[in-house]
């Protein structure tokens, strides 16, 4: 697989740092997204990612750094500092670290002591995202391809959003999953029973992404009848009879595709940004598929964009307002939902 525009560092986290940052979050080992690539520019900026408080800034090369935010001089926040010979320079006494958090320079100093470097984090920059492996020091599985927000980036029209969530990580990416809400909260209307298929073929000729490295997917195949469409939207030309959606995920995060009666309409990609303890941001970089009819491709983008952003609304009161703790009674259509929390917690296990 490709990794363009990836810039691989080491986690130096100390064991007692993660065995705290793993209770607190209770977060599976996976890519995670620190921010959209537009957020970081050329001086360091201060976030909150996994529970901690962290910098990021840009090298020499443009190359994303995500590490400690605090100084291992002092103590003093990175974030205030700047960037200087492509290291981040503490403003207190001007310690200089480089992309590996390791510190290269220290005024009238030439024995620099060992303990004098930041935690830092694997980075890949795609897709107009920033992301970060979280678990181990080096990443067990590389980010997982997206074409169309790349190499067939022409064939498709982008549309971004990002939404700040009161809830985890896992109730986000499980929810595609969850079938039957499409019924009760988005209030589709269908004629005879959805079909939830679990996908378990790497390369089925229905996936129409690359493959995820087996033990990392967890994916499935959904399928919507539809039984009364917008009349508006028949008089446009978009008739349609049935809904289906791949479902094509890693531990936090997913790929969709969307197909309309067999063609496809778009895709997303949904990344997830772990602040804190519920307190999460879902992004979602939605690419309606062209159909080379001018007005149709207009038409298709402000319905597929719209779609998308509705839904999430939709989805936000459940979201901020679920105690994952409660709920012991399942039923068929959990199915899908149960197995991704089994696929999940397997990935908490692996965290070092």
């Amino acid at each position: 697989m490709s990794t363009k525009l990836e810039t691989v560092k080491n986690l130096t986290l100390t064991q007692p740092e993660r065995e705290v940052n793993k209770r607190a979050m209770n977060l599976p080992a996976s890519w995670y997204v620190a921010m959209p690539s537009k957020a970081l520019g050329k001086k360091p900026k201060e976030i909150e990612l996994f529970g901690q408080p962290l910098v990021a800034w840009r090298d020499q090369n443009g190359h994303p750094a995500i590490m400690q935010r605090y100084c291992s001089h002092k103590g003093t926040s990175l974030a205030i500092g700047k960037v200087v010979d492509g290291c981040i320079q503490c403003p207190f006494h001007h310690w200089r670290f480089d992309s590996s958090g390791q510190c290269v320079f220290i005024p009238e100093v030439d024995k620099i002591p060992p303990k004098a470097r930041q935690a830092n984090y694997v980075t890949a920059e795609r897709y107009g995202y920033i992301w970060v492996w979280y678990g181990s020091e080096t990443p067990m599985f590389p980010l997982p391809e997206f074409p169309a927000a790349e190499d067939d980036r022409h064939n498709y029209m982008p549309f971004r959003f990002a939404d700040l969530t009161k809830t985890t990580v896992r109730h986000v990416i499980e929810n595609g999953f969850d079938q039957y809400h499409i019924i009760t909260v988005h209030d589709l209307k269908i004629s005879e029973p959805i079909k939830f298929t679990l996908l378990t073929d790497q390369y089925t000729a229905e996936v129409s992404e690359p493959p995820i490295p087996k033990e990392a997917r967890f994916a499935a195949k959904v399928e919507f009848p539809i039984h009364d469409l917008d009349p508006v939207a028949r008089t446009l030309g978009f008739n349609a009879e049935n809904f289906t959606v791949l479902l094509d995920s890693w531990p936090a995060g997913q790929r969709v595709t969307a197909f309309v009666d067999g063609k496809e309409v778009y895709k997303l990609v949904v990344g997830m940004t772990p602040i804190a303890e519920k307190k999460s941001i879902q992004h979602i970089l939605v690419m309606v598929k062209k159909t080379g009819k001018f007005w149709l491709d207009i038409f298709h983008y402000v319905v597929f964009s719209l779609q998308n952003k509705l839904g999430v609304k939709e989805d936000m009161p459940i979201y901020d307002n679920t105690n994952q703790n409660f709920g012991v009674a399942d039923v068929k259509h959990d199915l899908g939902v149960l197995k991704f929390r089994e696929f999940y917690q397997r990935w908490i296990d692996k965290v070092e």
